[in-house]
């Protein structure tokens, strides 16, 4: 009589909590791969599953669906973006100085944020388009991390405006100027040209020809134009011959190894 196969024992609960978020870690490694090549609605799960070497019903088991995997992909890379953003950019708000001064740090802080994470940039287009197409998905990438606690980005945010915001009381900001449009104003500056600077860069080769720098503008040109712009724009007259000064010298340590993208 042939003898009885015992059952194997289960895995002990200490390993089966490492191999699940092994799994789950893996998920979100494909995933990301796979929505930051383009618009949300293209990616599949079939492909992420090919990725991360799993079934689709485990995608389902720890995300519930496309969705939740989605905006958990998004805000764990947001998260660590985070850290960056926050090394780079804090020093600048917190730095003492008066008005010209601090936004030029500002601008000059975020720029070099941007500069250096080409992936960012990238992941930026892709949200853009993605909201865009299923503005449902902005809910579910609130700026809190894993325990709850809010990101960095949004206490720079806050800093930022409270700054401007004290400008604003001690009349160095002109009239009809306010500062959250303000802030606003320079976040998306910033970001602008590192999600369109190429296109842009392009049109304007074909536009002006000859007449204009080969390749287009380069990084230096256009930070240093855009803070004596905007600091020239935003100020107070009393506070501009600072600003001038302030302005022309801001951009002098910005890497130009990626000029003209």
């Amino acid at each position: 009589m042939p003898r009885a196969i015992a059952p194997k024992p289960p895995a002990p609960p200490r390993r089966r909590a490492r191999d699940s978020e092994r799994t789950r870690t893996a998920i979100l490694q494909a995933a990301r791969e796979v929505f930051i090549r383009g618009d949300y609605h293209q990616a599949s799960l079939s492909d992420i599953s090919r990725r991360a070497g799993v079934t689709q019903s485990l995608i389902h088991h720890h995300f519930g669906s496309k969705k939740g995997l989605y905006v958990s992909a998004m805000h764990a890379y947001l998260a660590e973006l985070d850290e960056d953003l926050k090394g780079i950019v804090q020093p600048s708000l917190a730095a003492s100085g008066d008005g010209p001064a601090f936004i030029a740090s500002a601008m000059r802080g975020y720029f070099r944020f941007l500069e250096g994470n080409e992936q960012c940039v990238r992941l930026y287009r892709i949200l853009d388009l993605s909201l865009h197409n299923d503005p449902e998905l902005l809910a579910g990438l609130g700026e809190l991390d894993e325990q709850g606690r809010e990101m960095s980005s949004l206490h720079l945010i806050r800093a930022a405006l409270d700054r401007l915001t004290l400008m604003k009381a001690h009349g160095q900001l002109r009239p009809g100027v306010e500062p959250l449009p303000l802030l606003s104003a320079i976040i998306c500056t910033v970001e602008h040209w590192f999600t369109s600077s190429r296109r842009l860069n392009h049109r304007l080769s074909q536009a002006v020809g000859q007449r204009g720098p080969q390749g287009g503008v380069s990084d230096e040109d256009f930070l240093r134009t855009v803070i004596d712009v905007t600091i020239q724009g935003a100020l107070a007259p009393a506070c501009q011959s600072a600003g001038q000064e302030v302005g022309s010298a801001a951009a002098g340590g910005v890497q130009t190894g990626k000029d003209a993208r």
